[in-house]
């Protein structure tokens, strides 16, 4: 794949230019530092955008291509699992690790235990008592 360093990064940007930017950015897991020195230029030149949206146009493209060769099977179990999500009593539930809890109530509410220091309650345990 071609790439694009900054010394190399032109002030007017041709379609080829912007294309291969937009393969840059695509590119997953960004394996050298060239895209992010790259995006600071363009986002400082306020070029940053041209390549942005069409990243997230070809994202759309490839997602409606890929719901259009679902069968009808899948598209009712797809319907089907978000439905499940958006009815989900529990405004809590985990759905992956996104990080530690911060309070006690959230230590509550992903463990289903209070943390280490509080007692059944959620009353923080004095140590200095007897």
């Amino acid at each position: 794949m071609k790439r694009i360093k900054v010394e190399d990064l032109p002030p007017v940007l041709t379609d080829d230019i912007v294309n291969t930017l937009v393969e840059m950015a695509m590119e997953f897991p960004k394996k050298t530092f060239d895209w992010a020195e790259v995006s600071e230029v363009l986002e400082e030149r306020g070029q940053l955008n041209i390549i942005l949206d069409k990243v997230e146009q070809i994202e759309r493209e490839k997602e409606s291509k890929k719901k259009a060769a679902m069968s009808e099977q899948e598209k009712a179990e797809e319907e089907a699992k978000w439905e499940r999500i958006r009815k989900d009593p529990d405004p809590n539930k985990f759905y992956g690790n996104m990080g530690q809890p911060v309070t006690p109530n959230e230590y509550k509410n992903r463990y289903g235990v209070w943390p280490p220091g509080y007692d059944e309650n959620g009353n923080k345990i004095d140590e200095n008592q007897p």
